[in-house]
């Protein structure tokens, strides 16, 4: 699934990449369209729609880390600094390298970037080299939200469930108000209620989903899939609504196949090729921008493409996402093999400093 959601974060800059001033490839094409052309158009724009799959992310990220610290239930003062080290080590080893890469690139291209602008973006205070890391400054916001959530679900007490319900229905209603959810500027928190919905998925005990045939959990996940691809067409792009229903689409489906029998439907989960789209799925994020970059800073090349040679602009479309996903995806693997893997394993070593009990266990 983060496969997927990755794949689909770069369709989406694929289908923004400008073809002038104030024209892009599929999203503003500026010219008049057919309605068979502007039906295809707005569907593959709404269908590759990055904001969502970043919501599908978050979520993702909320049910695997609270699904992770529950498996070893034991709170502590020690517990919360492994639990810390590991998701530094998990994230800041590849961004660092992705915004090295970055830099590279600008260099190479004549604009080299200011140190200072570096060392910003590998410390994550900064996203000016690449935009998409703030969904990462959010990752790292979510850490002690995650952990908290984590401490009440494990309590399971009454008081604890009224505690964590209240935190995650507070952020939803501070996503409704600008004033609040823009109070640190960026990164927005408008989304940032997901991590917790994906806490209380990671919580829940899976028995209505374990009840379903796998006819029935091959039609409710067919219903949900529907709702998260249908909220940004029906509800609008910039809609408050459209968040919230895209996240709770989200939930229900990973609550469903986390819990519920082997639907058929998403037999494509299985395949190899998309557990390798899994592992590769961080770094594929980090570096996709890189590859799409060149199409980006050159309109003049694709209005040459549309007016000169006469392709059309889903074809055009298809062939940049292609070639961009060749390329990024053997930067994602340089990135995995040789920085991810290392950062994990020197994460796992310093964890074993403060507590030798986590030798040998798995990589959060």
């Amino acid at each position: 699934m983060r496969g997927i959601a990755a794949l689909l974060v770069a369709a989406s800059h694929v289908v923004q990449a400008p073809t002038g001033p104030t024209t892009e490839l599929l999203t503003h094409p500026g010219v008049e369209l057919s309605t068979g052309s502007r039906v295809l158009y707005a569907t593959i724009v709404h269908a590759v729609d990055g904001l969502q799959a970043v919501i599908f992310f978050f979520v993702l990220s909320g049910f695997v880390l609270t699904r992770s610290l529950l498996r070893e239930p034991s709170p502590s003062p020690a517990q919360a600094a492994e639990f810390v080290i590991a998701r530094l080590f998990r994230l800041y080893p590849a961004i660092i390298f992705a915004i090295g890469s970055f830099a590279a690139a600008s260099t190479l291209l004549g604009a080299p970037p200011a140190l200072s602008t570096i060392l910003k973006n590998m410390a994550l205070i900064s996203t000016s080299l690449n935009g998409v890391m703030w969904s990462l400054q959010l990752e790292l916001l979510a850490i002690p939200v995650i952990y908290v959530m984590y401490l009440l679900l494990l309590r399971g007490t009454r008081l604890a469930v009224i505690a964590s319900i209240t935190i995650s229905l507070s952020l939803v209603v501070m996503s409704f108000d600008p004033s609040i959810h823009k109070i640190l500027g960026e990164p927005p928190l408008q989304m940032f209620y997901a991590f917790t919905f994906g806490c209380f998925c990671a919580a829940a005990s899976g028995r209505l989903a374990s009840r379903l045939t796998p006819m029935q959990a091959n039609i409710a996940i067919a219903i949900f899939i529907i709702l998260f691809f249908t909220a940004r067409p029906l509800l609008g792009p910039a809609s408050t609504w459209r968040f919230l229903v895209n996240s709770l689409s989200a939930w229900a489906m990973i609550y469903l196949v986390a819990y519920g029998p082997r639907a058929s439907l998403l037999n494509v989960l299985d395949h190899p090729i998309a557990h390798w789209l899994g592992k590769l799925s961080f770094s594929y994020y980090l570096f996709h921008f890189l590859t799409i970059t060149p199409v980006w800073n050159h309109p003049e090349f694709l209005a040459w493409l549309i007016d000169t040679v006469g392709l059309p602009r889903p074809a055009i479309a298809l062939l940049i996402f292609a070639a961009s996903t060749m390329a990024a995806m053997a930067l994602a693997y340089i990135c995995y093999s040789f920085v991810e893997l290392p950062g994990i394993r020197l994460g796992r070593s310093v964890r074993s400093l403060l507590s030798p009990r986590v030798r040998g266990v798995p990589a959060r």
